[in-house]
């Protein structure tokens, strides 16, 4: 009985690990293509994204820093968008800063959310 409870505890966390990566690839660019990604691949592409959403948050922070200290003023246009079209078809690209857009996360996504406080 022991040995049973144990393999169905396995089986249930193999099953939550492999839903959230499912969830992950859902939401890294190309994660959603033709190809499954591997686990290897799908954590390679959430690290290079999160680095690019964290670039492009850092420059907008330094746009807005010097549109208030008057630096720059509206009539210039930013030339801060480098490499936006390597992010094409990414979630980034419908972003919107209406925060109520978003769709409130599944149990099992808050259960991986839980799953950082692990560490």
């Amino acid at each position: 009985a022991a040995v049973a409870r144990r393999n169905e505890r396995e089986r249930n966390r193999v099953k939550l690990v492999n839903l959230g990566f499912a969830t992950l690839r859902e939401h890294v660019p190309n994660g959603a293509a033709n190809k499954k990604m591997s686990k290897v691949e799908t954590l390679r592409s959430a690290v290079e994204y999160i680095r690019a959403l964290q670039q492009l948050l850092d420059e907008h922070d330094a746009v807005s820093a010097a549109f208030q200290a008057g630096v720059l003023s509206p009539t210039i246009s930013p030339s801060y968008s480098h490499d936006m079209n390597s992010m094409a078809g990414s979630p980034v690209s419908s972003y919107s800063s209406d925060e109520a857009s978003y769709d409130p996360l599944s149990p099992e996504e808050q259960e991986l959310l839980d799953f950082t406080s692990w560490f």
